[in-house]
């Protein structure tokens, strides 16, 4: 493969977003061209079924060509050509690409919600782009839009990098994640990611419910980098249920979010199996809980799990560290961190935190009611004034092995078990 193509010389590409340009864009894609070029103007491209991109090809969209699915398509946008054998050195940048969601009806949604019919790659999953068994992929540069599921899946990767990605969701479904990634994927970057989703903005889920599970293994060595939300749901999830989940790295994560900032979960989605997490690393996080539909009164009793990091049982984390992280807030008094009962850490370190409580009401940084083997708490300066007051650094409700205390501030704060 050496030549590029523009798509709109093959018969049947127009771009006008009435016409019909699957055939001839595929028709682009099969002809061994290295790159196919989707320009702008003309603007809009309709597609009725999934486009498949081959091994050593680049598919280069203009930012503002917008690559729509046709109504009651039911199809996927974009996918690699062989998820058999696998493929490799597949790049795609630019374009708005429009998952149409008012008009279409995933999976999912066709069994009213239930998780529990198998995967089957030959269905709708109610995804944008779909790659499973790549090496070497790169996304880049362009707009996921209104998926009826998540914008981006994949599963089987290896060396990959997804970057300056835009989400421009409506909102219309719940369980609109925007990058959900599956089991047996190593080596990634995932950097520069800007809007809310309605749901986790980012999934890195060794294991996953039957309907959503594209594969199954450990994930290792991934840097998520660079975050930006306002009314966000989840930022970073991270679920093992069997499989481990390590070496992994997230930072500069910004803005406000309806549940967590990043959670450690299993929901049990294989009842039983583990849940493993090894060497984490979070850093840089500025945060505060959102304010849009998630009214206090409503909220009651769900405190633990709306936390900004949020590990949930049996998650056991053999080493967790949270390093410069910023929140102040003045609507949701939840913990700063919630290990719930049967979760394990076996050691945190917290550096270089500062937490302002502006509530009326007390909010702990850590509230521990699992197991936390050693904790490190190093720079810490943790500020609440008037009913704030009486918020704990340290609030141990569970098993708490071994501490360790150096530069902590706490005004209006209990400085918690040493």
């Amino acid at each position: 493969m050496t030549k590029t193509v523009q798509a709109l010389e093959f018969p049947g590409v127009v771009g006008d977003g009435r016409n019909d340009d699957t055939a001839g864009l595929q028709a682009a894609l099969d002809s061994g061209a290295a790159t196919v070029v989707l320009s702008a103007p003309p603007a809009h491209y309709l597609i009725s079924r999934a486009l498949a991109i081959h091994s050593g090809q680049t598919l280069a969209a203009d930012r503002n060509a917008v690559i729509s699915l046709a109504d009651h398509a039911h199809a996927h946008l974009l996918t690699n050509a062989d998820h058999e054998q696998g493929n490799h050195h597949i790049t795609v940048t630019g374009g708005i690409w429009d998952g149409n969601n008012a008009h279409q009806t995933c999976l999912y949604h066709q069994n009213g919600g239930d998780w529990q019919v198998p995967f089957d790659p030959q269905s709708y999953q109610g995804v944008l782009m779909q790659f499973n068994r790549v090496t070497d992929l790169r996304v880049a540069h362009l707009t996921l839009k209104d998926p009826e599921m998540f914008g981006f899946q994949a599963g089987n990767l290896r060396r990959f990098t997804i970057e300056d990605i835009t989400f421009d969701y409506n909102m219309l479904r719940g369980n609109m994640d925007g990058i959900h990634l599956h089991g047996n994927s190593h080596e990634g970057r995932i950097v520069n990611l800007k809007g809310a989703t309605n749901d986790d903005l980012v999934a890195l889920n060794a294991d996953d419910g039957s309907i959503a599970e594209m594969s199954r293994g450990p994930i290792t060595d991934i840097l998520v980098d660079g975050v930006w939300a306002q009314d966000g749901y989840t930022a970073v999830r991270l679920l093992s249920a069997g499989s481990p989940i390590r070496r992994i790295k997230l930072a500069n994560i910004f803005g406000t979010y309806r549940y967590n900032v990043v959670s450690f979960t299993n929901h049990q989605v294989h009842p039983g199996e583990p849940s493993t997490f090894d060497d984490i690393s979070i850093q840089g996080v500025f945060c505060a809980k959102s304010t849009l539909g998630m009214e206090p009164a409503a909220l009651a009793g769900f405190g633990a799990i709306l936390a900004p990091i949020w590990i949930d049982a049996p998650a056991v984390v053999s080493s967790l560290t949270l390093r410069d992280y910023h929140r102040t807030e003045e609507r949701h008094p939840v913990a700063d961190i919630e290990i719930e009962p049967g979760a394990t850490v076996k050691n945190l370190v917290l550096s270089d935190v500062v937490v302002k409580n502006r509530c009326a009401a007390p909010m702990h940084l850590l509230h521990n009611r699992g197991t936390v083997e050693n904790l490190s708490l190093v720079n810490v300066l943790a500020t609440a004034a008037g009913a704030g007051a009486g918020s704990a650094v340290v609030k141990n409700d569970g098993t708490l092995h071994r501490s360790s205390h150096f530069g902590v501030v706490a005004t209006g704060y209990e400085a918690g078990p040493a």
